[in-house]
């Protein structure tokens, strides 16, 4: 372990230059900023000693951030003395944490993973267990967690083909890093047997399911009905909305936006892209179609006739409960996809299309359970939509059966805690 930590952090330490380069470029250029620098030099907040047991919880942003939401409570309600420190990557990921992992005792943003940063992170935390969300695979952060006797899970787990493809020409490299945990508790049945073909001994592997499931079975009434105040809705009307968008696919989503408003002119149309620093570019692209647009931030009891730009954190959830059928981004362009469940849990179809190697799995769910459906390109999607939106009959049929999915696929959280507490070698708290 310490031998490839080392040539890890050799070829870490080559790279540096090049590293620090696009640091500067993304803060200054691009707007992203680290967060609390503090933190990324591993100044994290320290754990007094004593108590039960020591739980450091990461996920990388706001929608990993959601989905580790569930699992936190379900630590917690395992593991009630426990002690919950949550880390993050992105000022996104942050926001969302602070919404829903209030009950953590810490809140932080995950340091910069070389071996100084990291050690001293873990020293202040001093963790016994170390939970980390998705792909958060990062090398020093696990290899020395181990090293140090911490316990080490991965939840909601995704095998991705670019991940396949990448273990291809660096086998041994991803072999060692997935290898790192104790234990492995993956999305589906297709994310462990890829597992197991990169080298991990499936005894290390659990299929728990999505934890995103268990974050999505409860409606938000408030913030649903808070939105819809805000754009003066005052009923049901015709709405596309698309969430998750990146670049490439708005064009797509507008073109079919003007095909459907030809067939029904009263039809809106909800941008929500995927990174807010896109806001104008997405703005100035309907603008060049001259479509009026209005930013949710922007909109006081009015939404105009035209689009609505949702350039606001934590409303997509509330934004698909009030569309016809949502169309879930990342899929029009090679991204991989998104959360394509939480149209579903609104009760609405979700629209996709060819390009879902992150949520493969999901995509042949929600196909399976006739509430998903894969669109090629503008025109697809303008028929899809269309087909859904003069049938009432089949829209409640999809409501019926998009519950019905989101309630068989909860509990995964609950499995993730259960083995959680087994890794810790505690008996269960009656």
């Amino acid at each position: 372990m310490a031998a490839r930590l080392a040539l890890y952090n050799l070829l870490l330490a080559l790279c540096s230059p090049l590293l620090g380069v696009w640091l500067l470029w993304r803060g200054v250029v691009r707007g992203k900023g680290l967060g609390c620098f503090r933190h990324r030099l591993g100044l994290v907040p320290r754990l007094p000693q004593g108590g039960g047991p020591r739980v450091w919880l990461h996920a990388v942003s706001a929608g990993e951030m959601s989905a580790a939401g569930p699992v936190l409570e379900a630590l917690l309600r395992e593991l009630p003395e426990a002690r919950v420190v949550v880390s993050t990557v992105t000022p996104a990921g942050m926001t969302m944490a602070e919404k829903t992992c209030g009950r953590a005792h810490a809140l932080f943003y995950l340091p910069f993973d070389g071996p100084g940063c990291m050690m001293r992170a873990l020293r202040r935390v001093r963790p016994d267990l170390v939970v980390v969300a998705e792909k958060e695979m990062w090398p020093n952060f696990l290899g020395l967690a181990v090293l140090m006797g911490v316990r080490v899970q991965a939840v909601n787990g995704r095998v991705s083909d670019r991940m396949v493809s990448r273990a291809r020409w660096a086998p041994g490299f991803v072999r060692w890093l997935y290898r790192l945990p104790d234990l492995l508790c993956v999305q589906s049945e297709q994310d462990a047997r890829r597992l197991v073909e990169i080298g991990v001994p499936a005894t290390r592997i659990l299929v728990a399911g999505n934890t995103k499931a268990d974050n999505l079975a409860e409606r938000d009434a408030e913030s649903e009905a808070r939105l819809a105040g805000d754009l003066g809705l005052e009923g049901p009307g015709i709405w596309l909305v698309a969430g998750s968008t990146h670049p490439g696919e708005e064009e797509i989503i507008l073109e079919a936006f003007l095909a459907i408003r030809k067939e029904i002119p009263e039809v809106r149309l909800l941008l929500a892209p995927r990174h807010l620093d896109r806001v104008a570019s997405v703005s100035a692209a309907v603008a060049e179609r001259g479509i009026s647009a209005v930013r949710r931030s922007e909109a006081t009891g009015s939404a105009g006739e035209g689009v609505v730009i949702l350039d606001t954190m934590g409303e997509l959830r509330a934004a698909y409960a009030f569309g016809t059928a949502g169309f879930v981004g990342g899929t029009l362009v090679p991204i991989g996809g998104h959360n394509l469940l939480e149209p579903v849990a609104a009760g609405r179809a979700v629209l996709f299309g060819p390009h879902t190697e992150n949520c493969s799995d999901v995509s042949d769910l929600v196909r399976e359970w006739q509430v998903g459906f894969q669109v090629q390109g503008a025109g697809e999607l303008a028929e899809e939509f269309l087909r859904i939106a003069r049938d009432p009959e089949r829209q409640r049929r999809i409501a019926s059966k998009g519950r019905e999915l989101i309630v068989a696929q909860r509990g995964a959280a609950q499995r993730c805690a259960d083995a959680a507490r087994a890794l810790l070698g505690l008996e269960r708290h009656p």
